[in-house]
């Protein structure tokens, strides 16, 4: 947001010889200032910005080493004071004070300013904000996302080491049928173990997978029993 600069017109200069000019400056006097470089600024003699709970002393211009400038009526949308060193002043003019109608004018325009400052720095917090959320909903869904990619990824790596303990128990099953090898296999080789008595290598291989080849068994069964109850419910709708 650009705001408008307003330069007063300067009005009618006093004229004073400097020196006369220092000695009968006082607090809120108007003033244009000259600087060695050229430059000039206008504005209102004020105290350096201090306590506001300490009463400010006269100050004698013609003894101080610097003054100080309200600029805030001179140039609405410079808002605040501007303190100058004696040293970098070639000039300076008392101008006559600002007129009441052209004090309340300039007054109404550093309020519309400054009111105006302050909607664009909400309006930039409130922009910011926003931005900030939509950032923060951003990484959310960016991390969601991959965790579900990663959940994805371990499912699948489960499935496919479920379905490889399946066919090794299958094998298993298919070496070692259950009408010969089972729970009381496992006893007659913990029992050889006490009488330290050598298993043989398939009692070994059996004992060692004895839990794929429950897994594998109950799988049989499960699909056994499936299968009947199909069978079963085929015929039922045949006789129908």
């Amino acid at each position: 947001m650009k705001y408008s600069l307003i330069v007063l017109p300067f009005l009618a200069t006093l004229a004073f010889a400097q020196d006369d000019v220092w000695k009968s400056m006082k607090k809120g006097d108007r003033i244009q200032v000259t600087f060695r470089s050229g430059n000039m600024i206008s504005g209102q003699l004020d105290s350096k910005p201090a306590d506001p709970r300490i009463k400010t002393a006269d100050v004698d211009y013609s003894q101080a080493a610097e003054i100080t400038l309200d600029v805030s009526l001179e140039y609405p949308g410079l808002n605040g004071t501007m303190t100058i060193a004696k040293k970098e002043i070639k000039e300076i003019r008392l101008l006559q004070n600002l007129d009441p109608v052209t004090r309340k004018r300039l007054e109404d325009e550093v309020k519309r300013i400054q009111a105006q400052v302050s909607a664009d720095e909400r309006a930039r917090k409130s922009s910011d904000e926003e931005r900030a959320k939509a950032a923060a909903a951003a990484a959310k869904a960016a991390a969601k996302a991959e965790d579900a990619q990663k959940s994805a990824t371990t499912k699948g790596e489960d499935l496919v080491k479920e379905a490889d303990e399946l066919k090794r128990g299958l094998e298993l099953l298919a070496r070692f049928p259950p009408d010969k090898w089972g729970p009381q296999t496992m006893k007659e080789i913990a029992d050889k173990t006490i009488r330290n008595q050598r298993a043989t290598p398939d009692e070994r291989d059996f004992s060692e997978n004895y839990a794929l080849w429950q897994k594998a068994l109950q799988y049989s069964q499960a699909e056994k029993k499936a299968e009947a109850t199909k069978e079963k419910t085929t015929e039922e709708k045949e006789k129908k």
